[in-house]
């Protein structure tokens, strides 16, 4: 069961969730905020959360469905379907400005589905090797003390013009330099964990007056196909945001890839731009 909260303002109430669960340690995570402190202060064992959000920096009606993430872009890299590696051939970072010497963190998994975080120094428009292969990578932050010039991109290696990759379907995640993060709402459950969903949102980010949307959030269990787990709409004439409240929490097993789409279905839009995430409890195995 879930809960849908919507207001053509963007305001929401809080909602009082009833405890289903009958571990006394793992009991009411979802939606009591002390206990979602206690995760995030490392107080309830073997439990951990992450919160992934994105944008659509630009796209059109004849895009159809677009990831959002930072490469639905066409005005950058016009990558508007997020493209998965199927091996851990992640390997290569870049930037298009030569200046851009700071540390990044580049959070994904290995070769095992497992969790990896490292630092890699930029060298400016000259790749980088990643200190490890990746299969998946869903996170880029600045670790430095000066913003970046220029985007950077995390990518499968081969040729680069002027910092960029020349196949932009290598791209597998990009900061654009005025965030100093990727803006992705994508993101794989590691091979030891499963995850729980306690939330997801939509909202309309400065796109055309008048337009409808379609938000899908999809997953792809380990070996499978994605499937679509929900669909709802927003009008940007009317209601701005809409937040989806599960009650009993949705489950994702290890290695499911999870991703929110979207869809301007009126005719003639361009320039669109939507912000969407999702908050997921993780749980060791």
């Amino acid at each position: 069961m879930s809960q849908i909260q919507g207001s053509g303002t963007g305001n929401y109430a809080s909602t009082a969730i009833v405890d289903t669960t009958a571990d006394a340690q793992h009991g009411r995570l979802w939606t009591n905020p002390a206990n979602g402190l206690a995760i995030a202060k490392g107080e309830i064992s073997g439990t951990s959360f992450i919160h992934k959000f994105g944008v659509t920096p630009d796209f059109d009606t004849g895009d159809n469905k677009v990831t959002v993430w930072d490469g639905a872009n066409d005005g950058g890299i016009d990558a508007m379907t997020y493209t998965y590696s199927t091996t851990a051939d992640i390997d290569s970072v870049v930037s298009t400005n030569s200046t851009d010497t700071q540390v990044i963190e580049i959070q994904g998994l290995d070769a095992d589905g497992l969790m990896k975080n490292q630092d890699v120094t930029l060298a400016g428009s000259g790749y980088v090797g990643l200190g490890s292969s990746l299969i998946r990578v869903f996170r880029l932050k600045n670790e430095g003390t000066t913003d970046f010039t220029g985007d950077v991109s995390v990518y499968v290696s081969g040729p680069t013009t002027a910092g960029v990759p020349d196949t932009t379907s290598d791209i597998r995640a990009q900061v654009q330099n005025s965030n100093n993060q990727t803006l992705m709402a994508v993101y794989t459950i590691p091979a030891d964990k499963t995850g729980y969903m306690r939330n997801w949102f939509g909202a309309i980010g400065g796109a055309n007056k008048s337009s409808n949307y379609i938000m899908d959030l999809v997953a792809r269990p380990s070996g499978g196909v994605f499937q679509l787990k929900h669909r709802s709409a927003i009008a940007d004439d009317g209601t701005s945001h809409i937040q989806h409240q599960y009650i009993e929490p949705e489950k994702f097993n290890a290695f499911t890839d999870i991703e929110m789409r979207s869809q301007v279905t009126t005719a003639g839009v361009t320039a669109a731009t939507i912000g969407a995430g999702f908050d997921i409890v993780l749980v060791d195995n």
